[in-house]
């Protein structure tokens, strides 16, 4: 018996030399039955001479980029708003057609961004709704 994992099927970039530098976050993936296809996003830290920013990678859809001085914005409001996290970037909602349910959510603690979750909920073979999956991790200091 093996305690391998499987290989991701979305990586994080690899570090530039003299460039952009990544650290991984999260990884997250999920089977659509309907599709027969997997999604997999990615989240990672970028750094580079301009500063750093969070960026989710995506293997079907958009990602999304998570820039601080537009996260600390919109989480004081949401903050304000006694929300405990926003959406951000790409979005798949649900419909009376259509179960799948992708979304990126910023948790928010005193006004201010905690976290960042990536919440996937796929289909099984007859349309229904399957199993959600999620990964959450601390927002980078």
């Amino acid at each position: 018996m093996s305690n391998t994992r499987p290989p991701q099927l979305i990586e994080t970039p690899a570090n530039v030399v003299g460039g952009a530098q990544y650290q991984h976050l999260a990884y997250v993936d999920a089977y659509d039955a309907v599709l027969n296809c997997d999604y997999a996003f990615v989240a990672y830290k970028e750094t580079d001479s301009w500063g750093w920013r969070v960026r989710i990678k995506s293997s079907q859809t958009a990602g999304a980029v998570f820039e601080p001085d537009a996260m600390k914005s919109a989480a004081r409001a949401a903050g304000a708003q006694g929300k405990p996290w926003f959406p951000w970037g790409y979005s798949f909602d649900p419909s009376a057609s259509d179960a799948r349910c992708i979304q990126f959510r910023v948790h928010v603690a005193n006004g201010q961004p905690s976290g960042i979750e990536i919440f996937v909920q796929l289909r099984k073979a007859d349309g229904s709704a399957d199993a959600a999956k999620s990964v959450t991790f601390p927002w980078p200091a």
